[in-house]
């Protein structure tokens, strides 16, 4: 009796409980013993509490493969493979076919429903493309294993699905919400360059965009690659602020790939600074330089050399510097081939914002950075006195945007960004209240500081594009403003959601 029919084969999966589930760690493999349901299609069902790290694995590397085995003795031995690709179940019908199946499989989710928190967990449906019966006895007798194909499932799985799942990977990795620390800076440049000159190369500052673009992605890049280890310890990290994009340790994306294309983005973003200077003039030396030294050296894997342990604040300065004034500055340098007091002083509430998202974003890495020897701003002097420190470079960056206008060194047009005040007075407040607490629960001040400094920021290039721009112009950046200031927020908050949810499912409802 070698060949079973497929009701045999089912039947065979549904006496058995727990199945080996395997997935993709870019080559290399990740297995978990799970409970699992199946219906008459041999599609598998399996469940994992929202925001765990294995549904945004599935959710980018769908390739799954399972082993269910049961035999007390060798010669009672019998498996079944399943080969196929899984997919995170969003419609409400098919949920709950999926919660039916599982309902009687799965204490976890029997006890979810029994106590009205099975909204606390994903369902995951697996489609196989091979289903493979083993009898051992058979199988040593020289007879072939029963294998049933579905070539139909197979069809639905195409190369533009995997492109997109690894291109959603990739864009995780160069951490779309920090890119606004270059963004700010390289707009406010330019914006005060035209303003005094009533002159604008826009082929250059394309160039000094991307390149500082580059310049930060490859930083973001190397620094994963750097702190691998360290976060892959670091079970507080709050994305998209803290730990790093994590993109290795869920096995997305592999170390050696990360290192790559960080320093690849780098020796682009120098290729472009060499150009500049060519073009502009030996004024950008220094500052290409210096943010090529911040970005490489700002931290560094265990027992390296870095900046951010060689003198207590040198890392943070470093980094305020280098996505403040020098970013501001060198555009405008790049724009007028000249130095600008007022672009530097400009620059610096822009600093000083930056370094408070680099702060806040160090209280949920404290524990791990101090296990591994990063001693951040934070490590050095603890929570009490970083939140002393973030909250006066609040009242200092307010303080300059106050006085500026006054000494005749900016219009008074720059008042504007005292619209993002509220989300200042939110962030001190989440803060105040939170920061010694657990790491999720400072994701609101991780959030609003910053919304912080990117809404003050746009309004201060909105500020000058209004007094030298048609009001067409003018509006109309605000306008992309705004959009850029939903879409972050629209996606912090699903960041956030997802871990409130995932914290949620740790906690029995009485």
């Amino acid at each position: 009796m070698s060949q079973r029919t497929k009701q045999e084969v089912l039947d065979y999966l549904q006496r058995a409980e727990i199945t080996a589930v395997g997935t993709s760690d870019m080559g290399k493999p990740r297995q978990r013993m799970m409970h699992y349901g199946v219906d008459e299609n041999f599609n598998i069902y399996v469940t994992s509490m929202k925001g765990d790290p294995k549904v945004i694995q599935w959710s980018n590397i769908p390739s799954t493969a399972m082993l269910i085995h049961q035999g007390t003795t060798f010669l009672e031995m019998e498996e079944c493979e399943i080969i196929g690709r899984a997919e995170i179940i969003k419609s409400k019908e098919d949920k709950e076919t999926a919660i039916e199946i599982m309902a009687s499989r799965s204490p976890i989710v029997a006890n979810l429903i029994k106590i009205g928190a099975v909204d606390r967990l994903e369902f995951i449906r697996i489609k196989p493309y091979t289903v493979k019966y083993r009898f051992v006895p058979e199988i040593m007798q020289g007879l072939p294993p029963t294998v049933f194909e579905f070539p139909e499932n197979m069809d639905n799985s195409n190369v533009w699905s995997e492109l997109k799942s690894k291109s959603k990977s990739w864009w995780e990795a160069i951490r779309p919400v920090s890119l606004t620390a270059s963004l700010i800076p390289i707009l406010l440049g330019g914006a005060i360059a035209f303003e005094n000159t009533g002159l604008f190369n826009w082929s250059l500052f394309v160039l000094t965009l991307l390149g500082g673009l580059l310049i930060q992605i490859g930083t973001n890049m190397i620094n994963d690659w750097n702190d691998a280890d360290r976060d892959n310890e670091n079970v507080e990290a709050i994305r998209p602020f803290t730990g790093g994009s994590r993109m290795i340790q869920l096995g997305l994306i592999s170390r050696s790939d990360i290192g790559f294309f960080g320093f690849f983005a780098t020796f682009v973003a120098v290729v472009i600074g060499i150009y500049l200077i060519a073009i502009t003039g030996w004024g950008l030396v220094p500052i290409v330089a210096y943010g090529l030294l911040a970005g490489l050296f700002y931290t560094g894997q265990k027992g390296k050399f870095s900046f951010i342990n060689l003198a207590p604040g040198l890392g943070e300065i470093l980094t305020a510097t280098t996505f403040g004034v020098l970013m501001t500055y060198g555009t405008y340098y790049v724009q007028t081939g000249s130095f600008s007091l007022q672009a530097i002083l400009l620059s610096i509430p822009v600093s000083l914002l930056i370094t408070n998202v680099l702060i806040i974003n160090q209280f949920p890495d404290a524990k791990s950075d101090a296990k591994t020897n990063k001693m951040t701003l934070v490590v050095r002097y603890g929570k009490p006195i970083a939140k002393n420190i973030l909250f006066s470079l609040f009242g200092i960056t307010y303080l300059i945007i106050s006085l500026l206008p006054i000494l005749g060194l900016a219009p008074y047009s720059i008042y504007f960004s005292f619209i993002s005040i509220p989300f200042v007075y939110q962030a001190i407040k989440y803060t105040q209240n939170n920061y010694d607490k657990q790491a999720i629960d400072l994701i609101s001040g991780n959030a609003h500081t910053a919304m912080a400094h990117l809404v003050a920021g746009l309004l201060l290039v909105f500020s000058f594009l209004l007094i030298s721009t048609s009001l067409l112009f003018s509006f109309s950046f605000l306008a992309g403003s705004l959009l850029i200031v939903f879409w972050m927020w629209n996606y912090i908050e699903s960041k956030r959601k997802d871990m409130e949810l995932f914290r949620a499912s740790f906690v029995v409802k009485k």
